[in-house]
């Protein structure tokens, strides 16, 4: 199949349209026994494939930023210097980033960490839509924010751009 120029403006558009990378299974989420008001405490696996936990990074901050994305996401590179702007902006003042990566291939995941220049801790199972924390909380679409207070307890999620920006400077 030959790609010209005007199918890849009309693909990028369209993505840019969606607002982001989409899961295409319709699958339920994990059930928990963690309410959904409260972040769930699930084995993260870090860089060098240690288990992880969560809460260790999120007792850390007076509020946290857990980015779902993959190296993959058009939009989610796009949103990367936001990010790292916010991050950068706010981190002497009590906030933290945490980035659960949707990817299924190790290299690529590491990669895209390195391309973006991503300073906080990177998570992944490497099981893309299948991961456990997306599932729980039905994340089907990428970039994704949930933003926790140190105890866990989400305080709004889906927020990117200026709002998150805002909402971390009402919090902080």
């Amino acid at each position: 199949m030959k790609i010209t120029y005007k199918t890849l403006l009309i693909g990028v558009a369209t993505v840019l349209f969606m607002g982001g990378c989409h899961s295409n299974a319709s699958k339920a989420p994990v059930e928990s026994s963690v309410a959904k008001d409260t972040i769930a405490n699930v084995p993260l696996y870090d860089l060098q494939r240690n288990t992880a936990n969560l809460y260790d990074e999120i007792s850390k901050n007076k509020l946290t930023v857990i980015d779902f994305w993959a190296s993959w996401c058009g939009p989610c590179r796009m949103e990367a210097p936001n990010l790292i702007e916010i991050y950068n902006d706010y981190k002497d003042k009590g906030l933290g980033f945490v980035g659960i990566s949707l990817d299924g291939e190790y290299k690529k995941w590491t990669e895209g960490i390195e391309q973006l220049q991503l300073p906080w801790p990177q998570y992944s199972d490497l099981r893309q839509w299948d991961d456990t924390l997306a599932r729980m909380y039905n994340i089907e679409s990428i970039p994704h924010t949930i933003i926790v207070n140190s105890k866990g307890e989400i305080l709004a999620q889906g927020l990117r751009g200026d709002e998150l920006r805002h909402f971390i400077d009402t919090q902080l």
